[in-house]
């Protein structure tokens, strides 16, 4: 039996964009639609943390397999 990481590693980067898509979306929703500038803070946070989370997951495998100078995690 062989487990097929490759497979694996794409569905958790789609699992995670989904994810990043749904937060992004709330928290626009939120800064669209609250007044409280406190608030409106703490989700421009939370969406740069999805915009440099969802960059990392995608230029990670890019970076390792260049270095590396393999094509297993090159995806």
């Amino acid at each position: 039996m062989t487990i097929d990481f490759s497979g694996i590693a794409a569905s958790l980067k789609l699992l995670a964009v989904f994810f990043g898509v749904i937060v992004s979306a709330y928290a626009g929703f939120v800064l669209i639609t609250n007044q409280n500038p406190e608030t409106r803070n703490e989700w421009k946070e939370i969406i740069a943390g999805v915009v440099i989370g969802l960059s990392i997951l995608f230029i990670a495998p890019l970076l390792a397999s260049t270095l590396t100078g393999g094509s297993y995690c090159g995806g």
